[in-house]
């Protein structure tokens, strides 16, 4: 609708609310969830105040991952020489000893990078909040009352044991697959990833949705409907991360992302009448 300016008397269009703005005719599905991850990181690059928030959650991952990962790297191949005790005489027992210390390592190393930024989101939780906060309150999402420091952490600590109840007996099952049959890990590889994608997804959605005071058989009803949208903002998500400069920033900018695909989708949903 073209309004006249009272002041001139020539036609000027309204400027859009942010709320009409982001009301989409159809349901979020994966595009969607791809552009929330790169929302997140360019709010982040251009949102200098709350830069301050986000080495947080990044300073905390590090910490916890050169901790981590010395420690690993040290105990690791002991390990594997106290299993192996006597890996026998000859090139082909040198050689096994040597992958078995060089895999233990990597595996390692994994594990303390993915424990880190487990540890980091529950530990970093006030600061994450109050950069979901202030996204929402930019993109004219209505305020929602504070929790007190022990509350955010326990809602975000809750979020990540239900990812790794539903992921960690996937993966395990995958693994075991690919260690036995090693023909099928052209699928169980991408179907690994997949489910790890899918499990950070639901834990930086969740932020959002846990700020609200959501049970947490809402949110996991909530990701459920709108799966396809939680699924590309988890690939899009894990695929950036591969890139060493971007997976500094993982966290801040994945909830600040999740931050902005929540608000979409609710809006889609409250609009249409659905249940939330």
């Amino acid at each position: 609708m073209i309004t006249p300016d009272a002041s001139s008397g020539v036609p000027v269009a309204p400027v859009p609310s942010p709320s009409a703005a982001l009301v989409p005719l159809e349901r979020p599905g994966f595009g969607a969830g791809l552009k929330a991850v790169l929302g997140g990181y360019g709010y982040l690059f251009r949102t200098p105040d709350i830069w301050p928030l986000a080495l947080v959650p990044t300073g905390i991952a590090l910490v916890l991952t050169i901790v981590l990962g010395t420690v690993g790297v040290k105990l690791a191949p002991s390990l594997v020489a106290l299993l192996v005790k006597e890996p026998g005489t000859g090139a082909l027992w040198a050689v096994l000893g040597v992958a078995l210390k060089v895999l233990s390592v990597v595996v390692t190393l994994v594990a303390a990078l993915a424990v880190s930024f487990a540890l980091a989101k529950p530990l970093s939780g006030p600061a994450l909040e109050r950069m979901v906060r202030r996204a929402e309150a930019d993109l004219g999402a209505p305020t929602w009352s504070e929790v007190g420091f022990f509350a955010d952490m326990w809602r975000a600590l809750q979020s990540s044991l239900v990812a790794l109840a539903f992921t960690a007996p996937i993966l395990v099952v995958l693994g075991l697959l690919g260690f036995f049959f090693p023909p099928v890990s052209v699928v169980v590889f991408p179907l690994q990833f997949a489910v790890t994608a899918l499990a950070g997804a639901w834990d930086l959605c969740d932020c959002p949705l846990s700020i609200r005071g959501v049970p947490v058989g809402a949110r996991i009803d909530f990701v459920r409907r709108n799966i396809g949208a939680v699924m590309g903002f988890g690939l899009g998500l894990a695929l950036l991360s591969f890139l060493p400069c971007a997976l500094l920033i993982v966290l801040p900018a994945g909830v600040l992302g999740a931050a902005r695909l929540v608000v979409m989708l609710e809006r889609y949903e409250a609009a249409r009448e659905l249940p939330r």
